[in-house]
Order: structure tokens, then C-alpha cells, then sequence
């Protein structure tokens, strides 16, 4: 698959491709994005929305943690 860089667009065909290759990091993302559109309605102050973003990325980094260990091994 192309890589996707931060200073040139990307196609966004590949990047739906890899996020589907890999669901537990499309679900990160996809809580991400709901943290951000406040879907559920719930966040009103900083702190709260603060510590729902560490536990997003805590556990984004397992997961890439993780797949990347799969694949070296």
C-alpha cells in the first residue's frame, strides 16, 4: 500500500483501504471523530473531553503496538 504522507494529500480511497485492513484502528478512529463531533452529547467541560482523548490515544498506541509486533514477528 502507498504511504500516506503528512505534506502531500493522499487518496482517500487508500487510506479507507488501510483503515479497513486494520478494523481496531478504524474503531479508534471512528471514536476519535465521534469525541470531536460530541455525538454523545455528554462532554461540557475541558477536562472531561482531556481525559477521554488520553484514553483514545492510549489505546490507539496499543493497538499500533500491537500490529506492529505482529508483523516483525
Amino acid at each position: 500500500m502507498p504511504k500516506i504522507s503528512h505534506i502531500e494529500p493522499c487518496d482517500s480511497r487508500d487510506l479507507v483501504a488501510r483503515l479497513e485492513a486494520n478494523p481496531k484502528i478504524l474503531a479508534k478512529v471512528l471514536e476519535m471523530l465521534e469525541l470531536v463531533e460530541n455525538a454523545e452529547g455528554d462532554l461540557r467541560r475541558a477536562d472531561e473531553a482531556e481525559r477521554r482523548v488520553i484514553e483514545i490515544l492510549r489505546g490507539t498506541g496499543q493497538e499500533i503496538l500491537t500490529g506492529w509486533a505482529e508483523q516483525v514477528a
